[in-house]
């Protein structure tokens, strides 16, 4: 996000006390800065909230209607960018109040009566931190469209390469299978090598596209009731041949016969195809490898180890990066992208779950990862009011929900970060983060910015807010009071089309 290049020379100070306010205005004026002064806090909090608000202010603590630190708190909790670089002036001297105020999230801080020299040498450590700051946020904003090119240049190759490397795998197995006539054996080493490599290509090209739409969240999960136990039973079945020419015990241990949960099958399965593949090339013959699925009181815990060459320490902290193989054995077969992992944990995270790994040199390694213990969709509810929560829980009750629950937009988006509910019903009017607030956050996660909302509020929708958030042509919005087959209708029809 490119930031104005004088908004550090603009200071907001925030001060009740008439003179004081005159004083910290001539002061700061006088060495070139271009002062904004208000005279509460309530003021103050207005003046931020604008595209061109100053990223320097000096917020007096005791203040009418709204004091300093509640302002800092209010700014902090809304994340604003560009960052805000905040001096707290106070009277209070004790390093308590202090500690307090910088805990609130203030940078500095000035005690009263104040100096001028000091005053601007403290203003003058804010221009230059909000100068660094403005600068790496520009860096950062043309990272984000560099990696963005890069991702979208990767799935166009991707999707254009796939349809000539399909011809040629048809020919090539034509050609094998005698249609185009008999081949000599010399030939026909030729054009099996060749459909090796083109069944490498087409992997890699896969897999290239799986992470370019995992960066750009734009992957799709599919959720549907199924059962992890018939999943993993099925996956068994499909690496027993591959395991049994390595002369690998594939073994296989599920905690119970039936483990529903609410998930996407298809990424599932991809999910352990990618972790027993790479067991299978790092366990050597007469190896052992095991998977399985164990019950724990809210998840499951889902594991694939084996009796490999193991993973040393050193290395462990790279197992999920992009393009990185650890323990690649030089010579011929499948060498894989060095992307299965990554793809495994962005497909975990986008169901909510964990992946990790424990590994010793020499022992073998086991991954581990985990998936919610729930076998239908889940809502979230997020209002202020805990008898609306009820009325919307009592609607959706006639859907086959699993119902969570938050009271504040902090709550909120934690609960959606942990649980990533199949969709939220929001309010807008919350104290601290308001609903507008919350879908800024949740759309700037990862894991949350692909989760449904329809807003249930009796406040004017601001649409400008919304836009700005990328989010107003999929948002419904109600108002309430709600008839319950309103409710139900829009909250059906977002799940099912995700």
């Amino acid at each position: 996000m490119a930031v104005k290049q004088d908004a550090y020379k603009r200071v907001l100070i925030a001060e009740d006390d008439n003179i004081s306010r005159k004083l910290l205005k001539t002061a700061l004026t006088k060495r070139g800065f271009d002062v904004l002064a208000t005279s509460d806090g309530a003021e103050a909090w207005e003046a931020l909230q604008h595209e061109d608000a100053p990223q320097l202010a000096i917020l007096d603590w005791m203040m009418p209607e709204m004091d300093g630190v509640e302002v800092i708190r209010q700014l902090r909790a809304k994340k604003t960018k560009p960052y805000t670089y905040v001096v707290l002036l106070t009277a209070k001297g004790h390093q308590d109040d202090i500690a307090m105020g910088l805990e609130a999230g203030a940078d500095d801080y000035l005690t009263k009566p104040f100096n001028p020299k000091e005053l601007h040498a403290r203003v003058r450590v804010g221009q230059r931190m909000v100068q660094l700051h403005n600068t790496l946020e520009d860096h950062m904003a043309r990272l984000k469209e560099l990696d963005a090119l890069k991702s979208e240049f990767l799935s166009m190759a991707s999707h254009e390469l796939r349809t000539p490397l399909a011809v040629m795998k048809g020919g090539v197995s034509l050609c094998l299978d005698g249609v185009a006539g008999d081949l000599n054996e010399t030939q026909h080493d030729l054009l099996s090598d060749t459909l090796e490599n083109i069944d490498h290509l087409t992997r890699l090209i896969t897999d290239l596209l799986d992470m370019s739409k995992i960066e750009a969240g734009k992957v799709s999960i599919i959720r549907n009731t199924m059962d992890l136990a018939v999943l993993t039973q099925k996956i068994h079945a499909a690496f027993q041949l591959s395991a049994e020419e390595k002369q690998i015990d594939l073994q296989l241990a599920l905690s119970a016969d039936s483990l529903p949960v609410y998930a996407d099958s298809d990424k599932m399965m991809q999910v352990f195809n990618n972790l027993i593949s790479n067991a299978l090339r790092f366990t050597p013959e007469g190896g052992r490898i095991q998977i399985g699925v164990d019950q724990k009181e809210d998840e499951y815990l889902c594991f694939v180890a084996d009796s490999g060459i193991g993973i040393s320490e050193k290395n462990m902290n790279k197992l999920f990066s992009k393009f990185v193989q650890i323990g690649r054995v030089e010579g011929p077969g499948y060498k894989g992208t060095g992307l299965g992992l990554t793809i495994a944990k962005g497909l975990v995270e986008k169901h909510g779950g964990k992946i990790w790994a424990t590994s010793k040199e020499g022992k073998g390694t086991t991954f581990y990862f985990t998936l919610k213990k729930r076998s239908r969709p889940s809502v979230l509810i997020v209002d202020d009011e805990k008898s609306m929560v009820d009325v919307v829980e009592k609607f959706l009750s006639r859907g086959n929900y699993h119902i969570l629950k938050a009271f504040d937009g902090e709550q909120a988006c934690k609960i959606a970060e942990a649980e990533v509910p199949a969709m939220i019903v929001l309010d807008l009017i919350m104290p601290e983060l308001d609903g507008y607030g919350v879908i800024e956050r949740l759309k700037k996660n990862d894991t949350t910015r692909d989760i449904p909302i329809v807003i249930l509020s009796s406040a004017q929708v601001d649409p400008l807010k919304l836009e700005q958030d990328d989010a107003s042509d999929v948002i419904p919005v109600m108002k309430k009071p709600v008839r319950p087959a309103e409710l139900l209708e829009n909250v059906s029809a977002l799940i099912q089309e995700k």
